[in-house]
């Protein structure tokens, strides 16, 4: 179903894009800024969404997305350097405290 939906909708977009009446608008020095800037418009609306979520987060005391995927990254960071040095211990000196430093 989805397929056909999809093959009908290409056809049509490229009989439409063969029309020398697009073509001829298209070619528009001004219609195509037009489109530039409409497409530019979603972008800049999402961006001030996600500022504005930021400050509201900020506000509220709430974590980003952002803030909490950089927690989850330092987390398993430290995670790894933890098992590295338990590995370290378990292989070394029978389970005993480690040398003094600076020694």
């Amino acid at each position: 179903m989805i397929g056909a939906v999809k093959d009908l909708v290409i056809g049509r977009a490229m009989r439409l894009v063969s029309d020398p009446r697009l073509s001829r608008v298209m070619g528009d020095p001004r219609v195509m800024n037009v489109a530039m800037r409409a497409m530019s418009v979603g972008g800049n609306v999402k961006a001030e969404l996600d500022r504005a979520s930021r400050f509201a987060a900020g506000v509220l005391g709430f974590a980003t997305q952002e803030e909490v995927s950089n927690l989850r990254s330092t987390i398993q960071t430290l995670e790894d350097q933890l098992a590295v040095i338990g590995t370290q211990r378990g292989s070394g000196s029978a389970g005993g405290p480690p040398p003094p430093r600076g020694l």
